[in-house]
């Protein structure tokens, strides 16, 4: 019944309006028989109260099972959120670019990580342009994840530029320590496009 709901974008009300009706027709059905029975008041009572129980089970069951699939939706569709927010585009047969858009933490570094060792060798690249121009702020924890990356695409044969390093970014990466002497950079995308384009001749 959760997983029906979920997947059909419903509200968890639904589920439990329909078994507070089962109550209610069930425990009709209980008062009709204890009257031609002649059941005791303790009789009824226990009979009713088991149902009770019966019944608030069934509610906590399908109310945690709903919980638990809509959170798994929901993770199910986040990761592909943040799948696409680390593409990888071909510009043409040697050359891929990956635009990092907004804040990279953690998380979003492992996706960036797994995205542009993927494409990379699935485009069979010989260069990669990584452009930081839309990224707001450069931490030592972020600088290590984007070097990791640049390490692994190496490891691949994929020769990494940097693009779109603002001077305030610069400032903040050689306040911070952070070295990028092992990596060619450029203020623009459009001379990193240049750069590589000078190794390949493939793109005006």
């Amino acid at each position: 019944m959760a997983d029906l709901l979920v997947n059909h974008s419903l509200p968890l009300n639904l589920a439990l309006e329909e078994i507070s009706y089962y109550r209610d027709v069930i425990g009709e059905m209980i008062k009709e028989e204890a009257k031609n029975n002649n059941f005791s008041f303790d009789d009824f009572y226990q009979i009713i109260s088991y149902l009770n129980t019966i019944v608030d089970h069934a509610i906590q069951f399908v109310s945690k099972s709903y919980v638990k699939d809509y959170t798994e939706k929901i993770n199910c569709a986040q990761y592909a959120i943040d799948e696409l927010s680390v593409p990888v585009i071909r510009l043409t047969e040697g050359i891929g670019m990956l635009p990092l858009i907004g804040d990279l933490d953690t998380k979003r570094a492992k996706y960036l990580m797994e995205n542009a060792l993927e494409k990379g060798s699935q485009y069979k690249l010989k260069w990669l342009i990584m452009d930081l121009s839309t990224v707001p702020i450069i931490d030592t924890t972020v600088a290590d994840q984007l070097f990791k990356v640049i390490a692994g695409l190496q490891l691949l044969g994929i020769e990494v530029v940097i693009s779109g390093i603002r001077p305030e970014i610069a400032q903040i990466m050689v306040s911070l320590g952070i070295k990028v002497e092992e990596v060619r950079s450029f203020s623009s995308l459009h001379q990193a496009v240049q750069y590589t384009n000078s190794f390949t001749g493939s793109l005006m």
